[in-house]
């Protein structure tokens, strides 16, 4: 009778967890990120009529539109990038908290990228690359490969972190002529000139 008293009793402690409320908290992030870009205007799918897991080839009409893309190993990039800010600013936080904060980190970046002010510098504006926006599959597999890019992050050292974060905005910026540096140059350019 003791054992399953102490099974019922892990059993409600571990519903208490903070891993639970962390779980619940990401979902509920998730569907904000969902909806917003529902607000935006943005199609759950590339107009196009195909879905695919892979966009490789720069292409008007598909550009953010599938599931991932060069951009993706930005988004890779992105939550190694912050996996080491977390760590460096909140080293006391355990990883489920750290992955909740990534988590709505990335989601902010998803719906900030998606506005329309941004879209017109991100496809108007001197990158030649005609972004019209992310559809809602290629922004939550976004933000599911920055929460990947954490966890891997999570199980390197320091410096093959940073080493593959350079990898991959070179190997972005070889892809598509495009890279996080190219990108917030635009932004800084636009800001300066309004």
């Amino acid at each position: 009778m003791s054992d399953r008293m102490s099974v019922v009793s892990r059993a409600e402690a571990g519903a208490h967890s903070p891993y639970g409320r962390y779980i619940f908290i990401s979902f509920v992030i998730l569907v904000l990120q969902i909806t917003v870009l529902l607000l935006l205007d943005r199609q759950w799918f590339c107009a196009c009529g195909s879905v695919r897991l892979w966009q490789g080839a720069l292409d008007p009409a598909q550009n953010s539109q599938q599931l991932t893309d060069p951009y993706s190993f930005l988004h890779l990039a992105f939550g190694c990038g912050l996996f080491l800010w977390l760590k460096a600013i909140r080293p006391q936080w355990h990883l489920a908290r750290r992955a909740t904060y990534a988590l709505a980190s990335s989601v902010l970046w998803e719906i900030f990228e998606n506005l329309p002010f941004i879209i017109q510098i991100f496809g108007t504006e001197g990158s030649g690359l005609r972004y019209s926006g992310d559809s809602i599959a290629n922004s939550f597999a976004d933000t599911v490969i920055a929460i990947l890019g954490f966890l891997v992050a999570s199980r390197l050292r320091t410096g093959w972190t940073v080493s593959a974060m350079i990898g991959l905005e070179l190997a972005t910026f070889l892809l598509i002529g495009d890279s996080v540096v190219a990108g917030m140059l635009r932004i800084i350019v636009s800001a300066t000139t309004i």
